[in-house]
């Protein structure tokens, strides 16, 4: 199931299907090399995540979200890392190791043909960092949410020169981390997610400023 999953995502995020497209489950369990069972379930687990929509008796629908959903969420995202980040315990050296190794892997993608498995790395980096709060009802929301950032992380990591700042801003978030400085990784993290919203289509951006203007940022502790 989860090479199913891995695939069915990469579909999504990268537009290879296209939002409020249909599944045909018997083509697409051909096309993956896989029987309906562990298609069914990745389709399952996707819907659960929001990236598809499933309809009884019509089947299973990528998801269309409006610009300023994506923005909303983008918004939610940086809330909660930011609670995360303030409250995080910090890594020991083979955590460190795995972050640089995970980034690593991220970097061998910058140049390669199919980048998108570069996408899933970058939640997976993320979320490990996150993972270090002991907020544990904070972080399951925070990697629901992610699931359903997928989409515009993909539009950023489309430009090349994007997907290559990302992975030297991921170098200076580890610096942070393995120096023990909370502010240094909050001051980092909010370059990152600047560097994030240059990428975002325009009306995307637009939404995400018209959010940010309306919601008060939370006050530094």
């Amino acid at each position: 199931m989860e090479r199913a999953l891995q695939q069915l995502r990469a579909k999504v995020v990268s537009g290879a299907l296209s939002p409020g497209e249909q599944i045909r489950q018997q083509e697409m369990a051909e096309e993956l090399g896989v029987s309906r069972v562990p298609l069914r379930e990745a389709l399952n687990v996707l819907a659960d995540q929001g990236l598809l929509i499933h309809r009884p008796n019509s089947g299973y629908f990528v998801a269309k979200r409006a610009p300023n959903e994506l923005a909303q969420i983008r918004r939610i995202l940086q809330l909660l890392e930011n609670e995360l980040l303030a409250s995080l315990e910090w890594p020991d050296a083979q955590c460190i190791e795995e972050l640089r190794a995970l980034n690593a892997l991220m970097r061998e993608c910058v140049s390669a043909e199919d980048w998108t498995p570069l996408v899933r790395l970058n939640r997976e980096f993320h979320l490990k960092v996150f993972s270090l709060s002991p907020s544990r009802l904070i972080l399951e929301e925070v990697k629901r949410l992610w699931a359903l950032a997928d989409i515009f992380i993909a539009t950023k990591m489309a430009d090349s020169g994007a997907r290559r700042r990302t992975v030297e801003e991921h170098e200076l978030l580890i610096d942070c981390l393995a120096g023990r400085d909370r502010s240094r990784c909050l001051q980092m993290m909010e370059i990152h997610r600047a560097s994030t919203s240059s990428g975002l289509p325009p009306d995307v951006k637009a939404a995400a400023e018209t959010v940010q203007a309306e919601v008060p940022a939370p006050s530094a502790a």
